[in-house]
């Protein structure tokens, strides 16, 4: 039988153990770049998610300010019509307009004194 250099069956079986673990090392360093590869995707994902977030809760923030602000004008606006409804000024003149009240004469008190009481 003539010998051809690119048989497989008259191969030197050293040639074929490192046919072998060539083959495991290029899937062993696959293996090892895709889990790299895969470690370095999910961070990334990770980075966009939380950055996504961020500007969600930070829009929610904003718009809670918002709210929140104009909360207090309507609170401010209220104190005003509640100091102007119970005002000594607009008791007086509902007391004189409706009620037909009017304003206290100047009264002389007389004072007694001890004896005259009994």
């Amino acid at each position: 039988m003539p010998y051809r250099s690119g048989s497989r069956s008259l191969a030197h079986p050293a040639d074929r153990s490192r046919s072998l673990s060539r083959t495991r090392a290029i899937s062993l360093g696959t293996i090892a770049f895709l889990t790299v590869a895969g470690f370095v995707a999910g961070l990334c994902f990770l980075h966009l998610w939380q950055t996504t977030r961020i500007h969600e809760l930070t829009a929610s923030v904003q718009s809670a300010t918002e709210v929140l602000a104009d909360v207090e004008g309507v609170n401010r606006v209220l104190e005003f019509q509640i100091e102007q409804a119970f005002s000594l000024e607009r008791v007086a003149r509902i007391a004189r307009d409706r009620l037909g009240m009017i304003e206290p004469t100047v009264v002389h008190y007389v004072p007694l004194t001890a004896d005259e009481t009994d």
